[in-house]
C-alpha cells in the first residue's frame, strides 16, 4: 500500500498486558494515564495508536483507540476524552488495574525531512505531538498550534501549555490565546519550505488542505476512524484515496492529504 513509503514496511501490533499506574483528570471530561506493560513495547513513531481495554471483562468487548503521548520500552502514556461507555470506563479505573493493550497499530507520521515542522491540532488532536515535539525538538525547528472552540478548554490548554511552553493557542471565541482557528494559525505561520503535520476533526484535516495549495510539499495528516480490531480485518475503518481503499488501523491512521479523496 502506498502510506508504507511513509514508514517503511509495516509491522502488525502485538497483544500486550500491563497495569494502570496513574491516572489524572486533565480538564472537565479529559484524563491522563500511564500504563506499564509487562513486556517491552515495539519501538513506534508518532501518530501511532494502541488499543486499551480492562483485563477480565467482557463488556465493552473492543479496546478504544488512543493515539500515545509518549511510548518507552515498558510505559505508555495516553491523553483521551470521555466520549462514551467505553472511554467513561477506562477514565473511572483505580491504579493497579490490570488492562490489555494491542499496538502500536497503524503507520505513524514519518521522520521529518523540512528544517521546520508545523503541528497544527483541533483539540486532543495534539496527543501525537507531545511525542513529536520531544522526539524532534532538539533537530528541528518545530511551531506547535493547538486549536480549541473557547473558554471551556482553557484548563486543557493550560495543562498543554505546561508540557510545550511555547505552544501556540488559538480559540474560536477568542477568549484563550489568538481568536482563530487552527488552520487560519498555520496559514499565517507557512513558509513553502516547511513541513505541517495535523491531527484533528475531519472539517479542520480538509481544510488544512489549502497548505498544499499553498505550496506543502509534505503535508501529513492523522484521520480520526472508528475502529474496532486494530489489525485491518474488519474493514470497519476504511477510506477512499486517490491509490483505493486504505484501512485507517494499518495504511493510516497517517497518510497524505494529497492522497485522500476528500469528499467521498
Amino acid at each position: 500500500m502506498m502510506n508504507q513509503l511513509l514508514t517503511g514496511p509495516h509491522k502488525p501490533p502485538i497483544d500486550l498486558k500491563g497495569s494502570l499506574v496513574f491516572s489524572e483528570a486533565v480538564a472537565s471530561g479529559c484524563r491522563y494515564v500511564r500504563i506499564k506493560t509487562d513486556l517491552t513495547i515495539p519501538a513506534s513513531s508518532p501518530g501511532q495508536f494502541f488499543l486499551l481495554r480492562e483485563s477480565r471483562v467482557s463488556d465493552p468487548l473492543l479496546g478504544r483507540p488512543f493515539a500515545s503521548i509518549n511510548a518507552s520500552r515498558n510505559s505508555v502514556d495516553f491523553l483521551f476524552r470521555v466520549v462514551g461507555r467505553g472511554t467513561e470506563i477506562l477514565a473511572s479505573l483505580p491504579p493497579g488495574t490490570r488492562v490489555d493493550l494491542r499496538g502500536p497499530c497503524g503507520n505513524g507520521f514519518p521522520v521529518p525531512r523540512s528544517r521546520r515542522l508545523i503541528l497544527v491540532a483541533g483539540t486532543l488532536g495534539i496527543a501525537p505531538f507531545f511525542d513529536a515535539a520531544l522526539r524532534y525538538g532538539s533537530t528541528q525547528e518545530i511551531i506547535t498550534i493547538l486549536g480549541v472552540p473557547g473558554h471551556e478548554w482553557r484548563e486543557f490548554a493550560g495543562w498543554c501549555k505546561e508540557r510545550i511552553p511555547d505552544i501556540r493557542i488559538v480559540s474560536d471565541d477568542g477568549k484563550i490565546g489568538n481568536s482563530g482557528t487552527a488552520v487560519e494559525e498555520a496559514v499565517s505561520m507557512f513558509r513553502s519550505e516547511d513541513e505541517v503535520w495535523a491531527c484533528g476533526p475531519i472539517p479542520m484535516l480538509k481544510n488544512i488542505g489549502i497548505l498544499h495549495s499553498a505550496g506543502c510539499e509534505r503535508l501529513f495528516v492523522s484521520i480520526e476512524k472508528r475502529m474496532a480490531c486494530g489489525m485491518g480485518g474488519c474493514l470497519g475503518c476504511s477510506l477512499q484515496t486517490c491509490s483505493g481503499t486504505v484501512r485507517a488501523c494499518v495504511e493510516g491512521p497517517v497518510l497524505e492529504w494529497k492522497e485522500v479523496l476528500w469528499n467521498e
